[in-house]
């Protein structure tokens, strides 16, 4: 049994706050209570809350939570009588009974073993009575108050300033304070308080405070408890320049850096070691002057590998350096001298840079390797130049710079920062500042500082090198520069434009380029693409099962087309294209290779397709007047898209848009494919693969031959269409697209006419007939596919399952009678598990069939309620007027 008042003291007197920064974990105050990064679940945002005055934690994002014992128990993973053993350990013994009258306090002014002078309270009486728990906790408090006051009192700050140190977030990783002579105003009427703090040294006999006008740091024991305090007098001329706590010196500075490294820098003194910290040099640790090795830091250095000793330049600082290095040794420890070429690391680092000192941890240890995070930090990692302007990148920090506006005295440009800006679901800052305003950018790195969680200076930093990055910028050359084709290659494009079977030519090329069937896909996807110069392209949906061949014939359909005519993403997140450049999109492809790539931006990619732009408000801070504004993004059309995916149901806002193109995944598809692949490794094959590049060649040149101009129908008042459907309203307009590309496509054999409108000329051709022909053909098959209520896998599925069962009626009865399962349609169609599984369902819900469960529970039956009422290829025509009968309607008008 453990007893319960061990317990209760535990809970009690345990410095909770000490006890979870021990094991590394970082925390930070808000308001009242601290806060972390919880040690128990993957957090990245900190969601670990500790009540220093109840002693009690909570993580919110895991939903743990308990006071010290459970803490012990989770972290160590021990039960809980063990975890109160470890934390027995850390409650102090009893107070030491005096024999003799205690003396007060005294200030003793003299020289440490270095021969510089040092001041410190003489312990004597009952100042060396061990510091109880209470004591600690009383400490802890009033280290708080000295924190606040260092916020509230310019002064500590100030010295700070003065001494290179800006870094905040270094200074309050250390814990500083200043001392502003405010405590007693603070303090309870309480006299056992007063004698209290008079024992520890932090109010002298006279009760004032001992560390008046000091910055002060906290020096904490191996739980994470305050047991001493250091303190800088900012007033250089005082006598007393540096205190502590009267009695032995014990507790460290940032003793979590042994526990984070194997290799420390150990600097000469505390301010020293500040000033490392804000430099990126995180694993640092003071020693209290050159001969300040203490029990606790020889204990901790116990269980490091390396030592770089940075002490000052001065002839003390060099004896001492030898001398601890002498010690380190004997213990096992290796040992680097850091030679400075300043006074000190404080004076060295206002005139030098961190990349500067690696150099002198080179300099001491060849082997050394990089170890101040703000060098990584401040490296270049990314540089994108862009139409409007750039994307820049220093460490994790992202920065998109654009609208830039010069002015004989500003500087401005609309800037997005973010950890990843090209990914919409990280949060970023979007914001107009002039970087030529000081205030400005001191604005900006504040709030840059709260989102990237980075230290302001860092922030500025950037702004500096982005500030020099934005004076040398120039917009790129506006007018797009068409790359230029060989004679030959040209002279082959336009033999290809005006070739009167220019389809039976488009065919062989792509048999060529080792497409072989898909005839109506490829013409097709190949009108698809060349309608993106036109101002209301046609987007198509390539959809087949796995390594049926659909992206082989989206790459191919892409080849013929220019490279800067088309933009290809594996995914595109939610808000990835409202952020590109206005006119990036213009006439252009956006290719995609599976529609699960789309994800959140299929809105976005619909949106652009019907509207021919997209529009998006972003809200920001004004820099000048500190109020919330609207800024607005767009990015124009048209574009054409297309997709691929296995996908059998596509939602229909998404399916409307495009149109489908569907692999023929037949066994004697399948059959030619493993020939044409045979026919690769031969001779043939290589003078074929040879020759591809001058199709493409051929193909980029035409397109690029192909001028922007209008079509006119003549023909499109006797055209007709079913209209039994909504969505045929969309389809409609899918049919006359094709019409129309196919006439573009012609233009180089048909004469361009030419009619004003308000004064201003316009280009036109017109179509003829056998546009209307070939459209006909092609729309009756991609288009007429959406009059079906299955995809045309199911289709294709449901006619060989009535073949199926058509063969088995005679044995096993009627064909509504005839119950088969899966494994029986996978057996007689040789498709997979997953491709029966996927196309059946589809069948099932549009009962087609229905299906019972078996005796075992898990084994499926169905039975046909189809009768063979479709054609068996599931063709559905569209009943389009036959070019015949146009002919007829129109009388002469084609000549």
């Amino acid at each position: 049994m453990i007893e319960k008042e061990r317990i209760e003291a535990i809970k009690q007197t345990v410095d909770l706050v000490g006890l979870i920064s021990s094991k590394g974990i970082v925390l930070t105050t808000t308001g009242k209570d601290y806060k972390g990064l919880c040690p128990f679940h993957q957090d990245d945002k900190p969601s670990l809350s500790v009540n220093s005055k109840e002693n009690l934690w909570q993580c919110f994002g895991c939903n743990t939570g308990g006071d010290a014992i459970r803490f012990v128990e989770l972290y160590d993973k021990v039960d809980f009588k063990q975890a109160v053993q470890i934390l027995t350990r850390q409650l102090p013994p009893p107070p030491a009974r005096q024999t003799k009258t205690a003396k007060p306090e005294k200030m003793v002014k003299g020289l440490d073993p270095a021969g510089r002078e040092e001041t410190k309270a003489e312990p004597t009486g009952k100042d060396c009575e061990a510091v109880t728990v209470r004591d600690k906790k009383l400490l802890a408090k009033v280290v708080a108050f000295y924190q606040h006051s260092l916020t509230t009192d310019s002064r500590g700050l100030d010295y700070l300033k003065i001494r290179g140190i800006t870094d905040n977030q270094a200074i309050k990783d250390f814990g500083a304070g200043f001392v502003a002579g405010t405590l007693r105003e603070i303090l309870p009427d309480d006299e056992e308080v007063i004698k209290t703090l008079q024992k520890i040294g932090i109010l002298n006999k006279k009760g004032h405070e001992s560390f008046y006008n000091c910055v002060v740091f906290p020096l904490y024991d191996e739980h994470g408890a305050i047991v001493n305090l250091y303190g800088r007098n900012i007033v250089e001329d005082n006598s007393v320049n540096h205190l502590y706590l009267p009695g032995p010196r014990q507790g460290l500075v940032n003793r979590q850096a042994a526990k984070r490294s194997p290799t420390i820098i150990l600097t000469e003194a505390v301010i020293d070691a500040l000033t490392l910290y804000g430099q990126g040099f995180k694993n640092v640790i003071p020693a209290y002057g050159v001969n300040g090795l203490t029990d606790d830091h020889f204990l901790l250095f116990n269980r490091l590998k390396e030592i770089y000793i940075a002490f000052d330049a001065d002839e003390a600082g060099q004896k001492g350096a030898a001398t601890v290095a002498a010690q380190l040794q004997t213990k096992g420890i290796i040992t680097h001298i850091i030679e400075l070429p300043d006074k000190d690391i404080n004076v060295y680092f206002q005139r030098h840079t961190p990349e500067e000192f690696e150099k002198l941890l080179k300099a001491a240890n060849p082997q050394s390797i990089e170890q101040s995070e703000k060098v990584n930090k401040r490296a270049q990692t990314l540089y994108r130049q862009e139409d409007h302007g750039f994307t820049v990148g220093y460490g994790d920090r992202q920065y998109q710079v654009k609208g830039i506006q010069r002015g004989d005295t500003q500087l401005k440009a609309t800037i997005k920062v973010g950890k990843d800006i090209d990914d919409s679901k990280n949060p970023f800052e979007l914001t107009t500042i002039d970087l030529y305003s000081s205030r400005s950018r001191q604005w900006f790195a504040k709030l840059c500082a709260d989102l990237l969680a980075s230290a302001e200076e860092l922030i500025k930093e950037d702004l500096s090198k982005i500030l020099a990055l934005v004076e040398e910028w120039r917009p790129k050359n506006q007018e797009k520069t068409t790359p230029t084709s060989s004679p030959a290659t040209q002279q082959a494009a336009l033999s290809y434009l005006k070739n009167p079977e220019m389809f039976s030519e488009i065919l062989a090329d792509f048999d060529t380029l080792g497409v072989t069937g898909e005839e109506v896909n490829k013409l097709t996807g190949y009108l698809a693409a060349t309608s993106r110069k036109l101002a209301d392209p046609l987007s198509v949906l390539i959809q087949s099962r796995s390594a049926a061949g659909k992206s082989t014939l989206q790459d191919a359909i892409l080849s013929l087309v220019p490279d800067e005519d088309y933009i290809k993403y594996t995914r595109v997140t939610d808000q990835a294209l409202f952020y590109k450049d206005e006119n990036s999109l213009v006439n252009k492809i956006l290719a995609i290779e599976e529609a699960e790539g789309m994800g959140g931006a299929a809105y976005s990619i619909r949106n652009i397709q019907s509207a021919k732009k997209i529009t998006v408000a972003a809200t920001g801070k004004d820099p000048s007047t500190g109020k919330m504004r609207t800024e607005e993004y767009t990015v124009n059309g048209p574009v054409s898209v297309m997709i691929t995916t296995t996908q059998t149901d596509v939602d229909q806002e998404t399916a409307s848009r495009f149109i489908f193109l569907t692999i023929d995944e037949s066994a004697a598809m399948t059959g030619m494919i493993h020939q044409r692949q045979r026919e690769a490794e031969t001779l043939e094959g290589l003078v074929r693969e040879k020759y591809q590049e001058v199709i493409v060649a051929k193909h980029h040149a035409a397109q690029r031959m192909l001028k922007t101009l209008a079509v006119v129908n003549p023909f499109s008042k006797y055209l007709t269409y079913p209209s039994q459907s909504l969505r045929s309203r969309r389809d409609h307009k899918k049919y006359l697209g094709l019409i129309r590309t196919v006439a573009f496509l012609h233009q180089h054999q048909r004469e361009i006419k030419i009619v004003e409108v308000e004064g201003q000329p316009v280009e036109y051709i017109e179509v003829i007939l056998k546009d209307i022909e070939l459209a006909n053909k092609l729309a009756n098959e991609v288009l007429g596919q959406s009059l079906d209520e299955l995809s045309k896998p199911s289709r294709t599925l449901l006619s060989l399952i009535f073949e199926m069962v058509s063969g088995m009626a005679g044995q096993e009865g009627p064909v509504d009678e005839v119950f088969f399962t899966r494994r029986r349609v996978r057996e007689y169609t040789g498709w997979t598990d997953w491709q029966v599984k996927t196309h059946i369902k589809q069948l099932e819900d549009l009962e087609y069939i229905s299906a019972r469960i078996g005796a075992k529970g898990k084994e499926y039956s169905y039975v046909l309620n189809y009768h063979g009422q479709a054609e068996a290829n599931g063709r559905c025509y569209l009943n389009l007027t036959p070019v015949e009968e146009i002919k007829r309607l129109a009388g002469n008008l084609e000549g």
